[in-house]
Parts: C-alpha cells; structure tokens; sequence
C-alpha cells in the first residue's frame, strides 16, 4: 500500500493530499454531526473559503447532505470513510509524525510529505507544492507575502497558480549575491508572475558593514520596499543549515570558527542558531528580522531532507507559535527524534 502511495505522489503529487483532506472532512463531520461550515472551520483550522469549495464538492458527490441544522455524513459518505481508512492508516503514520511536531514546538500545524527530498526531486517538488497550496488558501484582496530566497522557495513559486486576488509580493531580504534564479528579488518576481500578481524589489546586499547599512537606510527605494516588508501579513521562508549558508554568505574565517565552536545548526533571516535554539551570532541584514515575525499572522516555514533535519530542529526551537511547518518524512524523523 505505502509503495503504491509513493507511485501515485510521482504521477499525480497532489492526489494524497487532496483525497487525505477529504477524509478528514467527511470524518470530522461523521464525529460533529450536524455540523455548520463555521464550526467545521474551527474544528479543522482552515477557511471557510477552503472549505466551502471542498463540501461543495463532497455534496455533489453525496458523501453529504446539507441540512439547516448543518452538514450530515451520507450512507455512502460512511461507506467511504470505512474503504479509506485502512488506506490513511499509513498516510496517517506521517499525519501522526507531523502531530508530534507540532505539540513538541507548540507550532501552528505541521505538514509532512512522505520521502526525502534530498535524494527524490519528487519530494521536494511536491513538498513545494502543498506550501504554495496553503499559501494560495490564505490570500485575500491586497495580501502583501514576504518571501525569502533558496532553491526550495524557487519550487515553491513554481507550484503557485494565478489568483481573483490582487497580491503582492515583497522580497523578505537582500541578495546572497548566489545563483540569481534563487535570490529573494527573483522568486517573489516569479510569484507575482504565477499569480498574476505584483511585486517590488529590494537590490542591496545580504550581510553589510555598518556604514554601508546607514547610507542604504537613506535610500527610497530601499524605504518603500521595507515599508512593504513591515505591512506584510503573511510569510514565506526556507530555512538554512548553519555552516552553508555562512560559505554562501562569503563570511570570514573567524566567524566561521565561532559557528563550529558553538556548534550553530540552523540558519533563517540572518541569525545561526545551535540545536537548543540559542542564538550564537547575527549578520547585519536589510530586510525581515526574526523579532518581525512576532507581529505577523501567516508564517510558512518550507525546509526538507534529511541533511536539514537538525537545522529545521533548531529553528523550531525559536519559531514563533503561528508557524506553518511544511517538511518532509526523512527530516521530520531527525526533528522529532528526542
């Protein structure tokens, strides 16, 4: 059964998910019954909006029916439920290894996708594409989405689709001065372009010298762009391990040693981070701070394989409580490893 789940992420990747929500659905309906779109809402933590479209749809099936004491499961709903069941047992191995995580950091919610994405580029694609799915559910009419710069976040543009909603978004920070297809300015370029969007740019260099800092302080374009960044409501980030992302930052000998020294992990805008979640060193940035996040409603945290394991680990230690985590099954294992 589970080999037959992994052919059916490798031909269609969106399948599982979608048919896994359902389930849930119709289930927390069977368990609520009668059950109105509001309550349903709070009971599973998605839109009314998602949901909406999703009961529509298991309507039009006749899994349920809608009566004006709320929503009722079907003898064919039920029927459904107790086919599918012995199938989600084994989906739900990675749904119980992403409820670990998520009561181990009191985080939002946690999303696990079966693999590794460091040796199955499928993972990762479809990883990127449950990200860019909970992003697309949130979005409202004049959402401004900061977002960060990595190869997984270049998949994620890449998983988003066009939107009624006039988005637009902002890159979280400065360039690594790395492969420009993966620079924050390029994919929050991408994102708009897939969403029929807009979005600005933010052109100044990742890690600076404290003068450099204070003159491009005084720049416009680099005022407005921060201006957006600070109105931003919703978050997109990857997350970085310690000691790669200080080589991508050309940083110097010293700071390197100080990173082995402390034994950093993990990295995320700016700050490297041992496992226990202490900070151990910060680079002068433009753009998004940690302490930002505190104020901001949606937090997605995209990051998987088993080599981000411990860097995802100690980041989860300092996240904010409404983070998203969207990681997969290889990284998720290290993470929740005690």
């Amino acid at each position: 059964m589970k080999d037959l789940m992994k052919i059916q992420q490798k031909l269609v990747p969106e399948i599982v998910g979608k048919m896994y929500r359902r389930f849930s659905i119709l289930t927390t309906i069977s368990k609520h019954q009668p059950v109105g779109r509001r309550s349903l809402s709070e009971y599973m933590d998605l839109t009314e909006r998602v949901l909406r479209s999703e009961t529509d749809i298991l309507k039009k099936q006749e899994l349920i029916k809608v009566k004006p004491t709320g929503m009722e499961i079907t003898e064919e709903g039920e029927t459904t439920i107790r086919q599918l069941n012995s199938y989600f047992n084994i989906y739900s191995d990675d749904h119980h290894l992403a409820q670990v995580i998520k009561e181990q950091y009191n985080i939002k919610e946690v999303y696990v996708i079966p693999g590794d994405s460091d040796a199955d580029k499928t993972v990762k694609v479809e990883l990127s594409r449950q990200a860019g799915q909970l992003v697309e559910d949130i979005l409202y009419e004049h959402a401004i989405v900061s977002v960060t710069g990595g190869s997984t976040m270049a998949y994620v543009s890449e998983a988003m689709h066009k939107q009624p909603f006039n988005v637009l978004f902002v890159p979280a920070r400065g360039g690594l001065g790395e492969n420009v297809v993966y620079q924050a300015n390029t994919i929050a370029a991408s994102m708009a372009q897939q969403t029929n969007g807009e979005y600005t740019t933010l052109y100044v260099p990742d890690n600076v010298s404290e003068t450099t800092y204070n003159t491009l302080m005084l720049e416009p374009s680099v005022i407005h762009s921060l201006e957006k960044i600070k109105e931003s409501n919703i978050i997109i980030h990857g997350i970085g391990d310690a000691l790669k992302m200080a080589r991508r930052r050309q940083s110097p000998s010293e700071v390197i040693g100080k990173l082995q020294h402390h034994n950093a992990s993990g990295e995320a805008f700016g700050y490297y981070f041992d496992d226990q979640g202490d900070i151990v060193h910060k680079v002068k940035t433009i753009g998004l701070q940690l302490e930002d996040l505190e104020s901001k409603k949606f937090i997605f945290a995209v990051a998987g394989g088993k080599s981000k394991g411990e860097a995802i680990k100690a980041y989860l230690s300092i996240a904010p409580n409404n983070t998203v985590l969207i990681t997969d099954e290889s990284a998720a294992r290290v993470i929740a490893k005690q």
